[in-house]
């Protein structure tokens, strides 16, 4: 390109008209910044609900009881349904209506409790069985955010290294057209220096030898 200039500076060449229009400049395209544990709770949620189905954290008390071989509570009340009867009651009203739903339905109160035992007892089984499974994917998970964590550094440094490449071979262009020009710069003065012969004419005698 500098010996380009240099030619057409002096005359000797003529600048080319561009065959290709000059391209129109690319808007840089707008970027997030994410940090580790932003991108790590943007892929949770993403994944939550599947995973957490996957893990049995959406099942229902009624499947989990059937699970552990529970069925229908005794005449069919459960313990959930008289919580509800004597919301707001003191605890005299409470225990009258607890009994009269209890004889209404020929529920004894003793296997009323047992099953009521029986049920706190699976949910514990069930809630211990989901820590393990929750601490394994969290695990399972963490690892792969190191290897991500890696595996992104290792990218940083691909293109840190290509950016350093580029510059490189910018600078050896530059090399390369400095001595270009410097060698074009000599020819052209050794070409102003060199003597030009003149054209003999038809009534120049030619010297005898």
């Amino acid at each position: 390109m500098k010996l380009t200039r240099l030619l057409v500076t002096l005359g000797l060449v003529h600048e080319a008209e561009p065959s290709v229009p000059a391209q129109e400049e690319v808007a840089p395209v707008p970027t997030q910044v994410l940090s580790l544990e932003e991108l790590r709770l943007q892929d949770t949620h993403d994944h939550a609900r599947g995973e957490a189905a996957g893990l049995g954290l959406d099942k229902t008390w009624e499947e989990i009881y059937r699970d552990y071989g529970l069925g229908d509570p005794p005449g069919g009340i459960s313990l959930e349904e008289l919580d509800r009867q004597i919301q707001g009651l003191s605890e005299e009203e409470a225990r009258l209506v607890v009994l009269g739903i209890l004889q209404e339905k020929g529920a004894p109160v003793r296997e009323v409790l047992l099953d009521g035992q029986r049920r706190d007892e699976a949910l514990d089984t069930y809630e211990r069985l989901l820590e393990q499974q929750v601490a394994a994917r969290r695990a399972a998970l963490e690892q792969r955010v190191a290897e991500l964590t890696r595996e992104a550094r290792a990218l940083q440094l691909r293109s840190e290294d290509l950016q350093a490449a580029l510059g490189a071979w910018k600078k050896r262009k530059n090399e390369e057209e400095d001595l270009m020009e410097l060698l074009g710069s000599m020819l052209v003065r050794l070409d102003e220096q060199a003597p030009t012969a003149e054209p003999e004419g038809p009534g120049k005698a030619t010297p005898e030898r």
